[in-house]
Order: C-alpha cells, then sequence, then structure tokens
C-alpha cells in the first residue's frame, strides 16, 4: 500500500496522531497508508512556506566519504545533484541543492537508502534534511559540505573521477531547499 506523507508542525503532532497517522521513525516525518481521511487532509501538502520550488528529471544522489567534524571518523555523507531542473520555474543546469526543507514521495523513497541523511531534531522542533554522522550521530551542517572550494560537494562535475558517487534517481523529483551551481 502506498503511503501519504504528512507535513506536520510539531506542535500539532498529537492532532495527527489521535487521526490514526504514523510516526515513521526512520524518516522523522508522520504518514497514512492510502489517501488522508478528510480530517488530515490539511496536513497532505506542504504548507505555502515548504511549496515544491525545484523539479528535475535528471537527478542523481551525490555520495563521498569525509571525516566527521565532530568524532574524527570517517562517514558517508550526501547530497541532491541535478543535471538539470527548475527552480522557481527557471530552467538551470549542474547544480546541487542543499538546506533541503520539503521533498515529493519519490525522493523521500530514494533517500531511504541512506538513513544517516534526515531531518535534523532538536528538542520537539523536526527542522530541515541534513547527513548525520553514522558514529556519532550528529549532524553535519551543509555550510561544511558546499560553501568552500575543499569542501566535498563544491563543485562536483569538476571533481576527480571516483571521488564522488552518483546515483541516478527515480524520476521526477521534487524538493524545496537552496540551489549551488558549478564554477565555470
Amino acid at each position: 500500500m502506498n503511503r501519504t506523507y504528512l507535513f506536520v508542525p510539531p506542535e500539532e503532532r498529537s492532532d495527527v496522531e489521535a487521526l490514526g497517522a504514523t510516526w515513521d521513525s526512520d524518516l522523522k516525518c508522520w504518514y497514512v497508508d492510502g489517501e488522508p481521511s478528510s480530517g488530515l487532509a490539511r496536513w497532505s501538502s506542504p504548507s505555502d512556506d515548504d511549496e515544491f520550488s525545484i523539479i528535475s528529471n535528471d537527478a542523481y544522489v551525490a555520495s563521498a566519504g569525509i571525516t566527521c567534524p565532530h568524532c574524527g571518523q570517517e562517514t558517508e555523507v550526501i547530497c541532491i545533484h541535478c543535471v538539470s531542473g527548475t527552480a522557481s520555474g527557471q530552467s538551470l543546469e549542474q547544480f546541487t541543492v542543499f538546506y533541503i526543507l520539503a521533498v515529493n514521495e519519490t525522493l523521500l523513497q530514494e533517500l531511504k537508502s541512506w538513513p544517516d541523511f534526515r531531518r535534523t531534531i532538536e528538542g520537539d522542533v523536526v527542522g530541515d534534511f541534513a547527513n548525520h554522522c553514522s558514529r556519532c550521530g550528529d549532524a553535519i551542517a551543509d555550510m561544511d559540505l558546499h560553501s568552500e572550494p575543499d569542501h566535498v560537494f563544491f563543485d562536483i562535475v569538476h571533481t576527480d573521477s571516483g571521488a564522488i558517487t552518483l546515483t541516478p534517481i527515480s524520476l521526477p523529483i521534487e524538493l524545496s531547499g537552496s540551489e549551488h551551481f558549478v564554477i565555470e
């Protein structure tokens, strides 16, 4: 049976639980099997703040190994790399997405293969998607992966062969986040 994932603010979790939603502890989100009841319908699509702004039919999960900035152990990190797509209706090529706020069900299912890439949780607050160290469990900030020339996902297209593995994603994907472009 297909799951419908719900977009639930932390303060409303008891409401959706009372209406029969189930918590997916791996993906850190609420869901129902099949279509949501009328009582749950308002949570079945992203809020206006989380509308999908990025769409791609040619995307990959880029994965690489890094040293965790928290514990110093080797861990795998990922990001979404789009060969082509649109962001807020504008056509783009060769970009990565970081600070991911929302993803469609296709992408959510694909990301199950990387359980250390999940939503951050601080107390009762569920945040954006982030890599987590497989050893210590701490979140690894996207800033540590994308923002400087020596960071692993700064310029995927020009990275040495074998440093990054690209895994195709089922199509299409929709998500919200920030775009980072290849440096020419």
